[in-house]
């Protein structure tokens, strides 16, 4: 495979690692570089973008964290964060079912397919979650009413079996 990606040929091994060298040597990129030719390719449609960098919302409720003071504050993060609707975990599910389908759209079933099984275990993780989160409010409101009852009776004793196809949770 002749590759014709200008920086691949500026290679002078000075500062690079083994890897780097022995794919130079057998005329194939490496992993980074590929990531940074397409930065480069796709720096026109990623300068037009008007969105924060994804993560930035989840690091935002990640120091809102150190501001907690209560079991239900807590909570209203966690929520956000994890729970139904429009939380990032959800949004994150969302984002990999749209991967796939553009895999799809580009006939690559195979890397499609993976999309999908990750989305599918996002959503399994996204269940168990929301259980944890759900007993940890109940196992405080137990602490703090001790007349309550032992388990929640809006929550299932035990995750269900996921979906038959990853979807969003509807809200509770």
């Amino acid at each position: 495979m002749s590759l014709s990606h200008p920086d691949f040929e500026l290679y002078d091994n000075v500062g690079r690692t083994g890897e780097q060298i022995k794919d130079h040597r057998g005329n194939r990129p490496t992993t980074d570089d590929l990531h940074r030719w397409a930065a480069h390719d796709a720096k026109q449609f990623t300068d037009s973008l008007t969105i924060e960098d994804a993560g930035q919302s989840v690091i935002a409720w990640t120091r809102r964290l150190y501001q907690v003071r209560t079991t239900a504050e807590f909570q209203a993060v966690a929520t956000a964060v994890l729970g139904d609707g429009h939380s990032a975990l959800s949004e994150l599910h969302q984002f990999l079912e749209t991967a796939a389908e553009w895999c799809e759209r580009s006939h690559e079933p195979k890397i499609a397919e993976r999309y999908r099984r990750h989305a599918e275990q996002l959503s399994e993780l996204g269940y168990e979650l929301s259980y944890l989160t759900d007993d940890h409010l109940a196992d405080t409101y137990r602490r703090t009413h001790p007349s309550a009852p032992a388990q929640p009776t809006s929550g299932p004793a035990a995750a269900p079996a996921p979906p038959a196809a990853p979807a969003r949770r509807p809200s509770r």
